[in-house]
């Protein structure tokens, strides 16, 4: 993971930054939802546009570019 935003006391988005969307790995994403089980997952790439939701097991990461990383309806 490459940065963490405290959004509320109890929620933390995770933010990972890769140039090839292909070479994301969630096992560190994993581990840290495993501790703060609450927030936003996303990946951003210069090929995220549009933005879309993808699954990796039971986590969902919104996979967006720079300009479209924004929180998620839930």
């Amino acid at each position: 993971m490459d940065f963490v935003i405290a959004s509320r006391r109890d929620e933390v988005d995770a933010i990972e930054c890769k140039w090839d969307p292909g070479a994301f790995d969630c096992s560190a994403l994993k581990l840290f939802r495993n501790y703060y089980p609450k927030g936003h997952n996303y990946l951003v790439t210069p090929s995220g546009d549009p933005a879309y939701p993808k699954r990796y097991g039971d986590l969902e990461v919104r996979i967006c570019t720079p300009t479209e990383l924004r929180p998620t309806a839930t």
